[in-house]
């Protein structure tokens, strides 16, 4: 069997659009729609329904799928044991925003150093989309910023605890020397990061009442700054701030501890690339 096939199939799987993968795989849409005919034809039943929005795979293309991603994965293997051992070869890195800017500059500067044949993609996702990713064969690696790992489909290593402060303007009339209260949050007003962000998701939950401002994390820290309300953020992605007088920190409610975590996908085979990069990840990063 061609494997292409099961390439462009598992692409419109997750894009649920044959112009999207079409546009992710670098095909034109008739040879992606192509594959996948070949593919019906050959499996003997319809693999997708299609509809105005786009398509979904029916109960069989759902089951080819899960085969699909398991033989590509032997396939990699394959070439990659007969091929020289030495780590080389793509490997992508899923990360929140904050991870991205703030951790792993100086980590994939070592990377680059150490591995220079590995060419490493770096995409910055929340760890929903990043588990999904990993499962779907679209990341090698993940990192996350969480409390605990409870996705069954991953396998996950702590690599510590990660401080996360309560910033407010400089003159703020909010006290430092006791936490403060969900009512005083509602009332100072809070900014907030992307859905899905886990200690982001924790202050919302305690100004429900009040309807949030969403931005990346340099956004929110300039609002911030401008008086336009509280943000709970990494503390490494405000260190410079607090030095410098542009944010104190407040003692926040009681959150979850939060750490990182590095994730590979649990059924899926790394390459000796991907191997290597998780190496020098769990080294550095700890």
């Amino acid at each position: 069997m061609d494997t292409r096939l099961l390439r462009s199939f598992l692409a419109v799987v997750r894009t649920g659009n044959i112009t999207a993968a079409a546009g992710e795989l670098t095909f034109a849409q008739s040879t992606v729609t192509a594959h996948v005919q070949a593919l019906e034809r050959l499996a003997g039943t319809r693999l997708l329904d299609r509809h105005p929005a786009g398509v979904t795979p029916t109960h069989a293309g759902t089951r080819l799928a899960e085969h699909a991603r398991q033989l590509l994965d032997l396939e990699d293997r394959m070439f990659a044991e007969v091929a020289d051992r030495r780590p080389a070869g793509p490997v992508r890195l899923y990360a929140p925003e904050s991870v991205c800017a703030y951790r792993l500059p100086s980590v994939l500067r070592e990377i680059t150093r150490r591995l220079p044949e590995v060419r490493l993609t770096l995409v910055p996702a929340p760890t929903r989309t990043a588990v999904r990713a990993l499962g779907e064969r679209q990341a090698d690696l993940a990192l996350a910023l969480e409390p605990s790992i409870r996705y069954s489909t991953v396998d996950s290593v702590d690599l510590g605890r990660q401080r996360i402060s309560l910033v407010a303007p400089p003159d703020t009339p909010l006290p430092r020397t006791r936490a403060i209260t969900a009512a005083e949050l509602t009332e100072a007003g809070v900014l907030l990061l992307e859905r899905g962000c886990g200690y982001n998701d924790e202050l919302a939950e305690m100004v429900a009442d009040t309807p949030p401002r969403y931005g990346g994390v340099e956004v929110v820290k300039r609002c911030v700054e401008a008086g336009l309300g509280l943000a709970l953020l990494p503390t490494v992605t405000v260190a410079p701030e607090l030095e410098a007088g542009r944010l104190v920190e407040l003692r926040s409610p009681p959150i979850a501890r939060y750490h990182l975590w590095l994730l590979r996908g649990r059924e899926q085979w790394a390459s000796p690339a991907v191997e290597a990069v998780a190496e020098l990840l769990t080294t550095l990063c700890t």
